[in-house]
């Protein structure tokens, strides 16, 4: 009976030990398991972690040029300089240039004399310091001409026209008369008032042309 006892209890002993070895194989198999897939895992991520670290950096190099081009696009093209602008204050130079000159002319002017005259048929008598010849295209000795189509004579209508401020189209020339080889006296007038008239007294200048020396302002037109 103790035989049979032992005999069970050995038998037991070695389904124990068989369970138990069985039990730690497996834990040890899992373990190998877990371990390797942890390995595996871990060097998957690691690979993996390159190539999307290379797709992020090449996404925002992308995104980098994509938002310069647009800056370059938005950004407005710079002026090209154009010729105009150098025209232009040039022109404005010269005008200020001009002015200056008018101003330092308008210095520089004598003043009117004008005066009640004696004479008969005389309003007033004027006389401007600031009067100059008119200029000539002759040339050589010059001979005083009272031919109307000479040069001569045309240019003693331009004095005329000088003195009194009236326009040479809007002007009637009344009588021009000789007063010495080189001195003249015209009668002009406006064509719209004929009444109005004044006689002017007018000198050559050698090279510069007919100057006016004085000017009458008639009562009343005699020469008409």
């Amino acid at each position: 009976m103790a035989q049979h006892t032992r005999a069970e209890r050995k038998v037991k002993q070695r389904k124990t030990n068989r369970i138990l070895n069985t039990a730690i194989a497996v834990v040890v198999l899992l373990i190998i398991v877990v371990a390797f897939t942890i390995f595996s895992g871990g060097q998957d991520e690691s690979a993996n972690q390159p190539e999307q670290q290379v797709e992020n950096n090449s996404s925002t190099a992308s995104q980098t040029e994509k938002a310069d081009d647009e800056q370059s696009s938005e950004a407005p093209a710079e002026e090209e300089p154009s010729g105009d602008s150098s025209e232009d204050e040039t022109a404005v130079a010269d005008e200020e240039e001009d002015k200056e000159k008018e101003e330092e002319n308008e210095d520089n002017q004598e003043e009117v004399v004008v005066k009640e005259s004696d004479k008969a048929n005389v309003e007033e008598e004027i006389v401007d310091p600031n009067w100059s010849p008119v200029g000539t295209s002759q040339s050589g000795n010059h001979t005083s001409s009272f031919d109307q189509g000479s040069v001569d004579w045309q240019e003693k209508e331009q004095a005329l026209s000088y003195a009194t401020g009236i326009p040479q189209e809007n002007m009637t020339v009344w009588y021009i008369s000789g007063n010495g080889p080189d001195s003249a006296i015209g009668t002009v007038s406006t064509k719209s008032n004929p009444d109005e008239a004044y006689r002017v007294f007018i000198t050559w200048v050698d090279g510069e042309g007919w100057k006016p020396t004085k000017m009458y302002k008639l009562e009343h037109n005699d020469k008409r």
